[in-house]
């Protein structure tokens, strides 16, 4: 559950300072993760190359993990410290207020894990049908050419000659970008959102939209869509950032795995080997499957969590001059 704003900010107040924090963090992570670059490229190129000549000399095998860090950076101060402030300075408990204060089960996890395999033909699906759409020629030439700029920059950064590789990749690649993109997405936007609109559905929504759109891919932008809508329903139900974090970075661990196991030691990894495409009715299949997973999903956890997403008042915390209590109850709302 979401607790009330422990200060005078109302929901456009709160909308304000996370997006103030996303700029803030947006600009000193784009500076601070240039760190690792230091050695790999000149000033010159920095200043006077193009994007294009600056991408080939830094997309190469040889700054693997140069990349890595430099992902990890920008992430770390994108998708984790703006929630993190924008909760301390609203909220004054930011992992209570953000769901890092669950537990999670076994079951919970179980649950989870079969939820994001299930998902799978359905994004598939949704990966042909993006590209059945009724594009022009040179649109989809485009995003096609777009989408390879992209494998390329996730193939460099997801090399692997070893198992030692692997396991890197597992925690640059899977597990934090997990952690940080949930932070912000569910915990942070989608907590707001759906307190103030107090419509979830909207908020899982609005929410699935940005998160997928912020990656970037056209051609995969219903596949990520997808995806994000999984994770805020469970996040949703359930509070529990923790849960998501580990339905994402499954996801992103089982596409690394693939990878891994496809591409010969030594070897170029191939995108292809993780860009699976399902025929329409697969991803109808797959749609059966998660509403029968989201069902016992609800079932298992009915007793788990008191009112899912309603704001509550922090314990022994009085605050008088708070724009959301007209009196001493709590005023429910859904999240």
């Amino acid at each position: 559950m979401a607790h009330y704003a422990t200060k005078r900010f109302n929901y456009w107040g709160q909308l304000g300072i996370l997006t103030a924090f996303l700029g803030g963090g947006l600009i000193i992570g784009g500076l601070a993760s240039l760190l690792p670059l230091i050695g790999k490229l000149n000033l010159k190129d920095l200043l006077g190359g193009s994007s294009g000549g600056l991408m080939d000399k830094l997309m190469v095998p040889e700054n693997a993990t140069s990349l890595r860090w430099m992902q990890f950076i920008s992430t770390f101060f994108l998708f984790f410290l703006p929630p993190f402030f924008y909760a301390l300075e609203c909220h004054r408990k930011p992992f209570v207020h953000l769901g890092y204060n669950y537990i999670v089960n076994v079951k919970q996890i179980f649950i989870v894990v079969l939820i994001m395999f299930a998902s799978l033909p359905l994004v598939g699906a949704l990966q042909e049908l993006t590209t059945m759409l009724p594009w022009s020629k040179a649109t989809l030439q485009q995003f096609k050419i777009a989408e390879a700029a992209y494998d390329k920059q996730v193939m460099v950064i997801a090399r692997m000659d070893n198992f030692s590789d692997y396991l890197i990749s597992i925690v640059m690649i899977a597990f934090l970008p997990a952690m940080f993109e949930e932070t912000l997405f569910r915990g942070g936007l989608q907590n707001l959102l759906s307190r103030w609109l107090k419509l979830p559905i909207v908020a899982i929504i609005i929410t699935a939209v940005i998160f997928s759109a912020v990656h970037g891919s056209y051609l995969g932008f219903l596949s990520r869509f997808a995806l994000g809508f999984v994770l805020g329903w469970i996040y949703y139900r359930t509070g529990n950032i923790w849960l998501n974090i580990i339905g994402h970075f499954v996801n992103n661990a089982f596409a690394i795995t693939v990878l891994y196991i496809s591409t010969k030691p030594g070897g170029k990894p191939d995108a292809a080997k993780i860009d699976d495409h399902f025929p329409l009715w697969i991803g109808l299949v797959g749609i059966a499957a998660l509403y029968g997973l989201f069902l016992f999903f609800e079932k298992l956890n009915k007793n788990e969590i008191d009112r899912p997403g309603e704001e509550v008042l922090i314990p022994d915390y009085d605050n008088t001059s708070n724009p959301f209590l007209t009196d001493t109850n709590t005023i429910g709302s859904t999240d």
